[in-house]
């Protein structure tokens, strides 16, 4: 019951989110949603994204691919409940199973408990 609680928290957020341009913390809610900016300090976990993705799927559509990934920052520091939105349905894939399987654990407290939003986008050269 407490995780579905949680689930419906964070599509309540992700709805709230499309009607406003800024999204700050929720007061009187554990879980936030926050936009991450090229200067945020996710660097590291751009750069995991970019070396684990296999570019190889021969259904991807070529050339510039933009995509909205979100993801929860456990409690324990670990990503989960990872979800992409982009332009072609075989990236997204891609880009989720990189980010769910990532061995990556955040380290800063302030990180935990929230929901991300992260833009990716991806350029897939012809072959």
């Amino acid at each position: 019951m407490k995780n579905m609680v949680k689930i419906l928290g964070v599509f309540g957020v992700l709805i709230a989110a499309g009607f406003t341009s800024t999204i700050n913390a929720q007061d009187t809610n554990v879980i936030k949603e926050v936009k991450i900016n090229s200067n945020d300090g996710f660097g590291e976990l751009r750069n995991l994204v970019m070396q684990n993705f296999d570019f190889t799927n021969p259904e991807f559509t070529e050339g510039k691919i933009n995509s909205t990934v979100t993801f929860e920052v456990a409690e324990s520091g670990r990503i989960s409940h990872v979800s992409v939105d982009g332009d072609c349905k075989y990236v997204s894939k891609e880009i989720e199973d990189v980010m769910t399987n990532l061995l990556y654990k955040f380290d800063n407290a302030s990180k935990m408990n929230s929901v991300y939003v992260l833009p990716v986008t991806v350029f897939i050269a012809s072959r």
